[in-house]
């Protein structure tokens, strides 16, 4: 994410600029994540509509609430032990 590189760190090019500038958003950078479907027939409205109706506002997104909630996913690299009963 280029919002993470300090600007004097950026490529010297007008283009480079203009590329991020289509893809800033003022809080958030050029910090994002996509999903792509591939497929025949799909229905691309009732898709994107689902889709939609799973976005959090950013006045309700509120990572402090769930810092307590446990760590469902093991640290990388540890193995997690099965016990038979």
């Amino acid at each position: 994410w280029w919002a993470a590189v300090p600007k004097h760190h950026w490529p010297d090019d007008g283009r480079f600029e203009d590329f991020v500038a289509q893809h800033w958003d003022d809080i958030w950078g050029d910090r994002r994540q996509e999903i792509v479907f591939i497929g025949i027939t799909m229905n691309q409205p009732s898709i994107r509509r689902r889709l939609d109706a799973c976005l959090v506002a950013a006045s309700a997104f509120t990572p402090t609430l769930w810092t307590s909630l446990p760590d469902p996913f093991p640290a990388w690299g540890e193995r997690q032990l099965e016990t038979s009963v």
